[in-house]
């Protein structure tokens, strides 16, 4: 049957019509990228058991696609084309595994591509998603300052807890930056490449997302210059800085918030928050607390009591019908001490747009990490990245966005997001036990099918933050679950987190207990088979190029076991995790002509278009280079 049409039936056949479930938009960097040199990359996510797969141009041309990220359920399959001069309408064609035909045209999976069924791109029209060069496979550690090294005690606030009391949301341990500075040599020996420090500008709180002024560096923390020295100390070692802020929220003591708690509505900062009434005012329940089972009422009432004292806030007890806390302004998740900025706001928008190219200018910090992203007017991030990387192209611009954060990621706000979604798939797997191999091969698999190649080399990839339990605490204790996990992370495609201390053992329910004070004051605490495995793999990360850089496939999975190669430039890894108990001989259909072990047990020989490794003992991992 002749058609009309060059690209009607790719493969001279209609397409089959059973609800194939495939998965393409071109408005999404996953799918359709302008690499940086220059070629256009076109991704489409597919159910699994269909055998080939084709670009197909209007010509009737095609081009082959291979399968870049194949999983249990879903595969990833992909083509990258020279940029053409010109724009042109194109479709997709598969073959399932007994050769019928499979159409996906805009509309879906299609009998035949008709007069409108194609998409249209104009190369001109793409720009290249960027991300900062350094922080492709970087190790990124994370430091909560208040309970890192508390090394100059004459900046302490009055009345701290001794250095490693159990932690209080309340109160201090003393931690500095002097002392971040002064472990710049052990920070350099672990082998990180960046850090990572949650807030250090000036503000009452452990925590300081609560900031009173976004140009001081907080004075128990030793100010600026303290700043300046773990610029220069770290620096001096080649590891960059990132350092971590609000602009969706500030203390009430911060300057414009403070000018409205003092004229009300004829402040002129008014319209930077969202406030429902004056005077600002923030209503107390005591019974209502009560009623609902407040966690440490008495203790939440001398923060508000104290918040009263360091802000001139109004803070009145009532006995009514309403919450145990309200607030006549917006809040973050309600908390009083914490008021919304409404970034829609010009004049707010512009100082908060300073503010974050004053410290990359004048101080040379390397990135941020943004709190709360999903929460602050969606347009700011646009506005915030183009300061940014005016300032410097090469800053690495973090979200906290949990979920699917690709919204954020399409080059024009983040370049990376801190990445819970591994942090659960590895949780699920390693800690709890609760997922299968396949479910966890199957999530991971659609993990790397949210986001673009470049984004997923710059993600955080956490096992532990401020914000959450410790990995040995949902481990149960058990500190070979966490190596293993840890292991895995170290040896997966993307940004690694550590959270400061999980590299000795440290442990920790919910926040506040996950910032304890790091243990320098006691080696005895330290697990230094864990720390041990840190160091070890991450200088194996600069030693090996496709640790850090190679993409990542994986070849062979078990019931209790999976396996994956890291490729980059020739060269050619193989990684063996097995959460279960010691493995007999596994044949891994990967090639190799001399398999030699690198690290963790296994001994592997070659074999016909495989490789055979025997020797894998129980919750272990394993590299081999091929």
């Amino acid at each position: 049957m002749t058609s009309y049409f060059p690209d009607a039936r790719f493969f001279n056949k209609n397409g089959h019509l059973y609800p194939y479930d495939l998965r393409y938009d071109p408005g999404e960097r996953a799918h359709l990228n302008l690499l940086a040199d220059g070629r256009i990359q076109f991704r489409v996510v597919a159910q699994s058991g269909l055998a080939s797969g084709s670009l197909v141009f209007a010509d009737g041309s095609g081009r082959s696609m291979s399968k870049a990220v194949p999983g249990p359920r879903f595969d990833v399959w992909e083509v990258t084309v020279d940029r053409p001069s010109q724009p042109f309408w194109y479709t997709f064609a598969f073959r399932t595994a007994d050769l019928k035909a499979v159409h996906l045209v805009p509309a879906g999976v299609s009998k035949a591509v008709e007069r409108l069924d194609r998409w249209h791109l104009n190369p001109d029209d793409l720009v290249p998603l960027a991300v900062p060069d350094w922080a492709r496979g970087a190790v990124i550690y994370q430091i909560f300052p208040e309970r890192f090294h508390n090394a100059d005690p004459s900046t302490n606030p009055v009345g701290v807890d001794p250095w490693g009391a159990p932690p209080h949301w309340l109160r201090h341990q003393g931690g500095d930056l002097i002392g971040i500075a002064d472990q710049a040599d052990y920070l350099a020996d672990l082998g990180v490449d960046a850090v990572y420090l949650n807030p250090v500008f000036s503000s009452p709180s452990t925590h300081k997302y609560d900031t009173v002024d976004y140009y001081q560096v907080d004075q128990h923390f030793g100010g600026n210059e303290a700043l300046r020295r773990v610029l220069d100390r770290l620096h001096h070692r080649d590891i960059k800085v990132i350092l971590d802020a609000s602009f969706n929220h500030c203390h009430p003591s911060f300057f414009a918030f403070a000018d409205v708690i003092a004229k009300g509505p004829e402040s002129a900062y008014r319209d930077w928050f969202a406030i429902s009434g004056y005077p600002v005012t923030v209503s107390v329940r005591p019974a209502k607390m009560a009623e609902s089972n407040w966690p440490d009422p008495d203790a939440y009432l001398e923060y508000l009591r104290t918040l009263e004292a360091e802000s001139g806030l109004r803070v009145v007890e009532v006995d009514d019908d309403g919450p145990p806390v309200e607030s006549s302004y917006e809040t973050w998740h309600g908390v009083p001490g914490m008021p919304r900025i409404n970034l829609a706001n010009p004049e707010a928008r512009r100082y908060f747009l300073d503010v974050a190219t004053y410290w990359i200018t004048e101080y040379g910090i390397d990135g941020w990490r943004m709190d709360v992203a999903r929460y602050v007017d969606g347009d700011f991030w646009v506005d915030f990245r183009s300061a940014v990387k005016g300032a410097n192209p090469e800053a690495y611009l973090l979200a906290e966005v949990m979920g699917d954060a690709s919204p954020w990621l399409q080059g024009d706000r983040f370049d990376a997001t801190m990445n819970y979604t591994f942090r659960e798939l590895c949780l699920d797997y390693f800690a709890g036990g609760q997922s299968s191999t396949d479910e966890f091969v199957d999530g991971y698999t659609r993990m790397q099918a949210m986001y673009a190649p470049q984004v997923t080399e710059v993600n955080q990839n956490l096992l532990s933050s401020h914000d959450t339990e410790r990995l040995l605490f949902l481990a149960g204790g058990d500190a070979m679950r966490a190596r293993l996990a840890t292991a895995f992370q170290l040896l997966a495609q993307g940004a690694p987190g550590l959270y400061y201390g999980d590299e000795v053992g440290m442990t920790g329910g919910a926040e506040p207990a996950s910032r304890g004070g790091f243990p320098w004051h006691d080696g005895e605490l330290w697990n230094r088979t864990l720390l041990d495995t840190v160091t070890t793999l991450t200088w194996m990360r600069r030693r090996y190029p496709a640790l850090r850089f190679g993409n990542m496939q994986f070849v062979w999975r078990s019931a209790g076991a999976f396996a994956y190669t890291r490729s980059f430039e020739g060269q050619r890894l193989l990684v063996i995790i097995n959460r279960g108990g010691a493995l007999g001989a596994i044949n891994v259909p990967v090639q190799s002509g001399k398999p030699t072990t690198l690290w963790g047990p296994g001994q592997a020989r070659p074999s016909l278009g495989s490789i055979v490794v025997t020797e894998v003992g129980p919750l272990t991992a394993t590299v081999i280079k091929l």
